[in-house]
């Protein structure tokens, strides 16, 4: 039974109990697997539940994506690294039930090599989650280009420990009970995580950024644990930062992750955490002194939203200005409570169009 409002709202009138999972969790003990024979594996800790008491009772996407990705890493000869991961998200993430993690075998070539995993909970033949890994050996950069980084001079952007905590649940309602006192935001198990919203007219133009690096340190000798955290990081607040961007966080009726594929681009050194090794002048992404280790910036925004779904990218910068690595994901987010829109739905959905039309349409004006 569906127990949220417009906006993500709670409807029930008992909250959800605390959620264990909900713990600021070090990432390599978040990640960690039992093995069950060579090609299975069962999660250990509990997933993230997105606005604990106040959210919809279901896991954290990224925890199932980034696991299944860590349980593939181990039917993988020593070399290979992830590369691209494609990943389905069939039915909702149960809270409580270990998740069991089947790695199918496709190919293991000289350079590349690609496993499936499909993921089941309470109902062995009922998979909720399934994906196609790619992973690679290294290779010298050879010839190389990419757009301008995303600006970190320290004259424009705090550093990230400064910072607010990015909120549980990146929703209208859920930010206005924090910055109120009303509730404290839900820890957020193995990365430390702060946003920073960058605002403009344009919905297509506007960005948010989060900052990111794991919860205590990783071993420097499993390179895919540490790709394993960027791919964790990549659909923190996804849908809810597009719905933000389009005005409509407060008027969705449901919200759902259906697609979600990161391709990794950087060398391994430009994506390890740990110590900074930064030389760009100015940069916030070096981490000072605190022992904790250089920051990651994902810098997301949205190009698309119609049909009863939404487009969600994000690039993801190293702190000397590489794009390392990059995420998209399809998205359902609807606006209607049933398949045909009521007049007061219709009204508002007509407004809104109205709205993005006008904006872009002073977008085109501003770039001639």
């Amino acid at each position: 039974m569906d127990m949220t409002g417009r906006g993500g709202r709670p409807t029930r009138k008992v909250p959800l109990p605390k959620h264990p999972g909900n713990t600021y969790l070090p990432f390599k003990d978040l990640i960690k697997l039992e093995k069950i024979d060579d090609r299975t594996f069962r999660s250990i800790a509990l997933p993230f539940a997105p606005g604990g008491p106040l959210g919809v009772g279901r896991a954290y996407g990224a925890h199932v994506y980034m696991q299944a990705c860590y349980a593939a890493c181990q039917t993988v000869p020593t070399g290979f690294l992830i590369h691209h991961v494609s990943g389905n998200f069939i039915l909702s993430g149960e809270l409580n039930t270990p998740f069991i993690y089947k790695i199918h075998l496709i190919r293991n070539g000289r350079s590349y090599c690609t496993r499936i995993v499909t993921v089941t909970q309470s109902h062995p033949k009922e998979i909720c989650f399934t994906c196609t890994i790619s992973f690679k050996t290294p290779e010298p950069m050879q010839i190389s280009a990419q757009e301008e980084p995303f600006n970190f001079s320290s004259s424009c952007i705090p550093p990230p420990s400064h910072l607010p905590e990015s909120p549980s649940m990146d929703l209208p309602f859920y930010t206005h009970l924090l910055a109120t006192g009303a509730i404290p935001n839900d820890p957020f198990p193995g990365l430390e995580c702060r946003k920073l919203e960058i605002n403009n007219p344009n919905a297509l133009d506007r960005r948010q950024c989060i900052f990111y690096r794991p919860l205590g340190p990783l071993p420097p000798d499993d390179p895919n644990m540490h790709l394993c955290a960027h791919i964790y990081a990549t659909d923190r607040n996804s849908l809810y930062m597009v719905a933000r961007n389009f005005e409509v966080g407060d008027v969705f009726t449901s919200m759902s992750s259906l697609a979600h594929t990161v391709t990794i681009h950087g060398a391994m050194e430009a994506l390890e955490f740990g110590s900074s090794s930064s030389s760009r002048t100015g940069s916030v992404l070096d981490g000072g002194d605190d022992g904790k280790g250089r920051w990651f910036c994902m810098e997301v925004r949205s190009d698309w939203i119609g049909y009863g779904r939404a487009l969600y990218h994000a690039r993801f910068w190293g702190e000397d200005g590489r794009h390392v690595m990059s995420a998209m994901q399809d998205g359902l987010i609807r606006f209607t409570k049933e398949r045909e829109a009521s007049d007061e739905e219709r009204k508002f959905m007509d407004e809104q169009n109205l709205r993005l039309r006008d904006q872009l349409k002073r977008r085109k004006e501003e770039k001639l």
